[in-house]
């Protein structure tokens, strides 16, 4: 007769110190996200009897409108409500949740009920407000794009700034000397063809160089980007102040307009934001998917992201780390220089100094905060963009805000987007670190 076997023990899993960092990190932000709800419901008891209007255009800017009459006080309950259940449902499931997404969801809940509570019984056309936000968040979005593919590559971009106005100065310069020698007819077609096209190889240009300085001489990555930034700066400004303001037939380029997309744009209120815009719009949402799909469903995505996870390993496997990486950084300038010439052929219309100003480190911060994702880098350019086009909107409206507060709030938004992110996003573990092929 046998002895009966002893009964197993059940082993339960221990959670690692990193699991239970993000719990609590969960749990934290949750209670935080709930007492901004019992805030919005405390705003709304004091702004219950205050009114506001927001017109949104039907079809054609400046014609029908449909018109929602409101109070800041319900757009306060609403701001509470959404916000208090992003916080609870973040209690309960941890960090599990998906808190960007979530945050996508609430903010905007604030910010109008923020503006709702500015504008003071004044009329609003969000129809303008949102269609600027797709607008401006087209230079920030490439450039996020372009500090994306660098990095997912190991290498660092911090240059973006500095690419972004080179390309804007050699897009004013090309579309002008279009303009002058081709004539008024043909250089206003041609001219915002060889405009952008000037841009995106000035930033090739600059990528070109940083690869170089960092891949063959290990030149320490950040240094050579923020020396590039401010070469880009003092030759930028020294071509304005010595050549464009004396030679002003070679800062006049023809500028891009916006256009509208056949049946697409006659949809009621749909039409006027989304397809009324300027070429610019269309295609930085087409560098998007592109992009997205590329990185993730190809070949060259593979190869892309597992240089910079881990060159060794590529290297073993017969990809070329080098090359890729030669390649990744003179796509990223490319993509950086044609945000640029958005900058003056469309938004300026000419070159100013420095009228960057400070949109490529704001595109750095765009890529953390979508975690190295194309999608998620646009996501956060639509949020810079929306603060640009939420304090332009208070401007024009005369609300009794200080002016430079409202052109302070993106770079505001920047340090608290890098701030709530940093250290809960791993980027690609060997970008910026040098690398030795065998």
């Amino acid at each position: 007769m046998t002895a009966a076997a002893a009964p197993a023990k059940i082993v339960s899993p221990v959670a690692s110190e990193a699991e239970r960092r993000a719990q609590r990190s969960a749990r934290i932000r949750g209670i935080v996200i709930a007492a901004l709800g019992l805030i919005a419901f405390g705003m709304a008891v004091n702004t219950l009897g205050g009114d506001v209007t927001f017109k949104f255009w039907l079809q054609q800017q400046g014609k029908a409108f449909a018109q929602v009459d409101t109070s800041p006080g319900e757009l306060w309950v609403a701001a509470g409500v959404t916000t208090g259940i992003a916080g609870i449902w973040q209690l309960v499931k941890g960090g599990a949740v998906r808190w960007r997404l979530w945050l996508v969801l609430w903010l905007p809940f604030w910010v109008i009920a923020i503006i709702g509570t500015l504008l003071d019984r004044q009329t609003a056309v969000l129809t303008n407000l949102f269609s600027s936000t797709l607008e401006y968040a087209f230079p920030i979005s490439m450039g996020a794009f372009a500090a994306l593919i660098c990095e997912r590559s190991g290498m660092f971009d911090i240059a973006v700034e500095g690419q972004m106005l080179v390309g804007a100065a050699m897009a004013s310069i090309a579309g002008s000397m279009a303009l002058q020698w081709l004539g008024p007819d043909a250089g206003a077609i041609a001219g915002p063809i060889v405009g952008p096209a000037a841009a995106a190889v000035s930033g090739m240009g600059i990528g070109l160089l940083m690869a170089w300085l960092a891949i063959r001489y290990h030149v320490d990555q950040i240094i050579s980007g923020t020396v590039v930034n401010f070469g880009a700066l003092g030759l930028t400004n020294f071509l304005y102040l010595r050549v464009l303001q004396t030679y002003t037939d070679y800062n006049t380029p023809p500028t891009i307009e916006n256009i509208q997309i056949p049946v697409l744009s006659d949809i009621p209120v749909l039409g006027p934001i989304f397809f009324q815009g300027t070429p610019y719009m269309y295609i930085g949402w087409t560098v998007m998917l592109v992009l997205t799909y590329f990185i993730f469903r190809t070949r060259w995505g593979l190869r892309l992201r597992a240089s910079g996870e881990y060159p060794q390993a590529a290297a073993t496997v017969g990809i070329n780390v080098i090359r890729i990486r030669y390649r990744a950084m003179i796509l990223a300038g490319a993509i950086a220089g044609f945000a640029g010439s958005y900058l003056s052929l469309h938004s300026a219309g000419s070159f100013q100094m420095n009228m960057s100003a400070g949109k490529g480190w704001i595109a750095i911060a765009a890529m953390i905060f979508g975690a190295w994702n194309p999608i998620g880098a646009f996501g956060a350019a639509l949020v810079f963009g929306f603060a640009d086009a939420a304090q332009q909107l208070l401007s024009e409206l005369g609300v009794t805000i200080p002016p430079q507060f409202l052109a302070s709030v993106p770079y505001i938004l920047t340090i608290v987007v890098v701030a709530g992110v940093v250290g809960r996003v791993r980027g690609p573990a060997m970008a910026g670190q040098p690398y030795e092929q065998g």
